[in-house]
């Protein structure tokens, strides 16, 4: 299991060091091929695990280390968040099993550290279970201290607590069934044909979850395209743009382009999508999606929503960048990877996108906007100030399209994750005059 955890390292190692996004290590190309479908689940766990906890794996560290943490090299703390997190977070691994293979990672990674990572592996073997007493939540739940406080100004004691623990749970994956190449009868046929259980979305009935993922990715039907993942809070926002046969509609921000498809699929491909994004990558990425769909009626262009002109469209979807509050269950680094600066460099750019895509609405049409955020400033403080700014506008109330157990006092689409077990994502509707 020693490739497995060499897997592991260079992966934290890349996501520390070089800042890359943990979504995006994990899904280059060819990382697993010499990995079975239990391997891949352990590196996943593992890497999740150790994001989710690492103050608190940090913290039990820094409890038995003879000196300052905080100047122990990058590459040493990720050989102990390695072992750390098999010691305190995986009953299926006995200790001396975690002590042994984390000192033989560090004899590939570094053997001139191979007595400290012993010596401290087996003081924290030897007092892992005597280590519940912790300072503070941000430690305990593993999130920063600014983002708990700047929930606890909004939110009561209570529910932030809920908020970090829905964190810090490993998230459902959410599959999609493409409606125009296959029924749900049929998906569920071949589900239960191969013994994958899976369970309905409440929500949305085309929606299901399984606990056998990678399966599910490497079937037929996902090769197919005969389904997609896709969680259905995002379901919800393409239900609030409600599209309808015969128009041009704008999907602002595609990339990968779930929103595009689904759309589609709702449409009978009645429909002309016009599909942006400023990233030549995931423009690549989503152009394989529609042709892994079948869906040819949709184009692509490449452009800077913040500033570009953009083609005439009658309905049009923006699902602008944000800090991403609302999905750190799933993706896990962004708690990490974020500060008070990022969200207020969010606001200014989600505040042009929206000026300047709105300008290209035909009169009468709508424009929804939408992030998978959950703060205010963010969401319905941009629409506030918008409106305000914008007298040929107005809102058009979201419990005419969704349920309105999912809709705010304001009216639009908002959702706080441990209520729903959904992402959190909020969605406001707008008409031009």
């Amino acid at each position: 299991m020693i490739k497995t955890r060499i897997q592991i390292f260079k992966i934290l190692f890349d996501n520390e060091i070089k800042s890359m996004r943990i979504d995006n290590l994990l899904s280059i190309e060819n990382i697993f091929n010499n990995f079975n479908n239990d391997e891949i689940r352990f590196i996943h766990k593992i890497i999740f695990g150790i994001i989710r906890h690492k103050s608190k794996i940090d913290y039990y560290i820094s409890k038995y280390y003879d000196g300052n943490f905080k100047k122990l090299l990058i590459k040493h703390k990720i050989i102990l968040r390695i072992g750390v997190y098999q010691l305190f977070f995986m009953d299926s691994i006995p200790d001396y099993a975690a002590v042994n293979t984390t000192v033989d990672l560090c004899k590939k990674i570094d053997k001139s550290k191979v007595n400290l990572i012993n010596a401290l592996m087996r003081k924290l073997s030897g007092n892992n279970k005597n280590l519940d007493s912790l300072p503070d939540i941000s430690i305990e739940y593993s999130h920063p201290e600014w983002l708990i406080n700047k929930w606890l100004k909004r939110w009561s004691y209570d529910k932030v607590i809920r908020l970090l623990k829905w964190n810090n749970t490993e998230p459902k994956i959410w599959f999609r069934i493409n409606l125009l190449a296959t029924s749900i009868k049929k998906i569920h046929n071949f589900l239960d044909k191969h013994g994958i259980n899976f369970i309905q979305s409440e929500v949305l009935e085309e929606y299901f979850s399984v606990n056998s993922v990678q399966t599910v990715l490497k079937s037929e039907i996902m090769k197919n395209g005969l389904i997609s993942v896709q969680n259905p809070a995002n379901g919800l926002v393409v239900k609030l743009l409600a599209p309808k046969s015969n128009q041009i509609i704008f999907d602002g921000c595609a990339a990968p382009g779930g929103k595009s498809t689904y759309i589609n699929e709702l449409t009978d491909k009645n429909i002309k999508i016009h599909s942006y994004d400023s990233d030549e990558k995931r423009i690549k990425i989503m152009k394989e999606n529609f042709r892994r769909l079948n869906m040819n009626n949709i184009e692509c262009h490449k452009s800077n929503l913040m500033n570009d002109s953009v083609l005439n469209y009658q309905l049009g979807l923006i699902d602008v960048p944000c800090s991403g509050t609302g999905v750190i269950s799933k993706r896990i680094d962004i708690k990490w990877r974020k500060n008070k600066k990022d969200i207020n460099e969010m606001v200014h750019i989600q505040s042009l996108i929206i000026n300047n895509v709105s300008k290209y609405l035909d009169s009468k049409g709508a424009l929804v906007y939408s992030t998978c955020s959950i703060e205010e400033e963010e969401n319905w403080g941009i629409i506030d100030k918008f409106l305000n700014s914008n007298e040929n506008f107005k809102l058009d109330r979201a419990d005419k399209f969704i349920p309105k157990k999912y809709v705010d006092k304001n009216g639009c689409l908002s959702i706080f994750p441990p209520d729903y077990n959904l992402d959190g994502i909020f969605a406001a509707r707008l008409i031009k005059k």
